[in-house]
Parts: structure tokens; C-alpha cells; sequence
């Protein structure tokens, strides 16, 4: 079980409202129902204080068993890499078009480039890997956050 949808069950066995519940942790209605949909995670004053509230202690609302605390661990990383995106993807993809145009010209147009900005087949071999591993990075980070917000949903 999730925490979001234990927090809700607990609430609801309480007989309690999302905005009575506020009230009784100091937190507003919509921090609730942020909680509640799995939007945000509570922090560990609120959970103290639900814990206190409900009768549990922590271990009992932070099983690793039940995959709470995995649930946790998804959602910050997937939000991390959510915050991120621009660096990850944009970042990797517009360097290796960058690379890609310089090592064409390089290559295919000579003439086109200062004498200055030419290289030889070495550095355009580093040039090709460096591109290779942007390109590689975003598709993987990509592809990792496809898989967590997958699990999320299931």
C-alpha cells in the first residue's frame, strides 16, 4: 500500500475531513490532498504528527516492506529528473548537434573552417565518443524516467 493511500484510509477510518485533519496537524487542506493523490510527500513533522494522531509509530507507516518507502524514493527521483530535464536532455542533444555540424564541416568542407578550427582524425574521434555519450545519457535518463512514473502508475 502507498503512503498516500494510507493516509487517506487512516483519515477516513478517523472520520475526519481533509480540512479537519489540516487543522489538527497545521498543515492547509490542499497540503492534504496533495498527500492524499500521491502529488507530494508529507514531511517528518506532519508524519510525526500523524503518527501521533492515528495511533502508529513510524515503522508502521515507513515499512520497507510495503514499498512505502520505495514509493518515496521513485517519486523524489522522478521529480529530481522532472527538475532537471532541461540539463539532461536539451543540454546532451544540443552539444552533439553542435559536434555533429563541426566534425561535417570539418570533414566534408574544409574550406568552411579557420585553418585555426580544424583537427585531425584523433580529436575527431574524441569529438564522435563525446558526442556518442551525450546522445546515450539523454536517451537513458529518458528511458529511466519513462520506467519510474510506469511503476508509479501501477
Amino acid at each position: 500500500m502507498t503512503l498516500s493511500n494510507l493516509l487517506k484510509q487512516k483519515r477516513l477510518a478517523f472520520n475526519l475531513t481533509q480540512e479537519a485533519l489540516a487543522e489538527k496537524i497545521y498543515v492547509s487542506p490542499k497540503t492534504i490532498s496533495n498527500w492524499e493523490n500521491g502529488k507530494t510527500f508529507t514531511d517528518i513533522e506532519s508524519l510525526i504528527n500523524l503518527s501521533q494522531l492515528y495511533h502508529l509509530s513510524l515503522d508502521d507507516l515507513l515499512v520497507k516492506g510495503s514499498g512505502i518507502v520505495n514509493d518515496m524514493k521513485d517519486k523524489a527521483l522522478v521529480a529530481d529528473l522532472s527538475q532537471n530535464r532541461m540539463f539532461q536532455f536539451f543540454g546532451p542533444i544540443m552539444c552533439s548537434t553542435v559536434l555533429f555540424i563541426f566534425l561535417s564541416l570539418n570533414e566534408f568542407v574544409p574550406t568552411m573552417l579557420p585553418a585555426n578550427f580544424r583537427v585531425g582524425l584523433g580529436v575527431q574521434v574524441i569529438l564522435l565518443i563525446a558526442m556518442a555519450f551525450n546522445v546515450v545519457s539523454a536517451i537513458y535518463f529518458r528511458i529511466r524516467k519513462k520506467q519510474l512514473i510506469e511503476r508509479q502508475t501501477n
